[in-house]
């Protein structure tokens, strides 16, 4: 097999393969290729010819959302998700400014936590958000 590799791109039958793999429900094709459209980052990671991992970053600059963050069950546990997460994560810190800052937003599946709080993520103590996680990233030294 040949190595992974990441490609800043996610097609909508790539996403709803992968959506599948994970056992999440899909979405009307209207919306779903909507929320691609709209999509500023989304990354996929690949073996071989084979998707075997997605994430997409969504917001306004200010404050992204981290969404569908999803890799195959065989893949799991190999850093795929690791590296797509920090591919967003880059990107985000890439286009800030000096003096500026970004919050990065997700939900997390239960269980999953550990696994962004590796990322630089910090779960949210709010009785109306069990599972919320934010990452602040500062702009380059003044």
């Amino acid at each position: 097999m040949n190595d992974l590799h990441l490609c800043p791109c996610l097609g909508y039958e790539t996403f709803c393969e992968l959506r599948r793999s994970v056992g999440w429900d899909l979405r009307p094709e209207p919306q779903g290729r909507a929320a691609l459209a709209a999509t500023p980052r989304a990354v996929t990671a690949w073996q071989d010819d084979t998707p075997v991992g997605m994430a997409r970053l969504v917001g306004d600059g200010m404050y992204w959302l981290l969404v569908d963050v999803a890799v195959r069950p065989s893949f799991q546990n190999r850093g795929i998700g690791r590296l797509l997460v920090e591919d967003l994560l880059q990107w985000a810190r890439n286009r800030l400014q000096p003096g500026e800052k970004v919050t990065v937003h997700l939900v997390s599946a239960r269980g999953r936590e550990p696994f962004y709080r590796g990322l630089g993520f910090a779960s949210i103590p709010d009785a109306g958000c069990g599972a919320g996680m934010r990452c602040t990233l500062l702009g380059p030294d003044r």
